[in-house]
């Protein structure tokens, strides 16, 4: 049985791969990574109570926030 962690690598990777062969340009990236938080928060939603799932969103948004800023001109 794969634990939790790796499973979690092996969905980060996929995700990460299939990024790198689908956006072409920088702000496809961005866009897709808004996409990807937006499915974070209807399946975190729907999966855990709203202050646990809030609580995952919001430092979610922040690291994406923390990788993001270096490359707002």
């Amino acid at each position: 049985m794969i634990n939790a962690e790796q499973k979690l690598a092996e969905y980060f990777d996929k995700l990460m791969h299939f990024a790198k062969n689908d956006s072409k340009m920088p702000e496809d990236s961005i866009l897709l990574a808004g996409a990807m938080m937006a499915a974070s928060r209807v399946i975190f939603y729907e999966h855990l109570d709203a202050k646990e799932a809030q609580k995952l969103f919001d430092q979610g948004g922040l690291d994406l926030i923390e990788l993001v800023k270096p490359t707002i001109h």
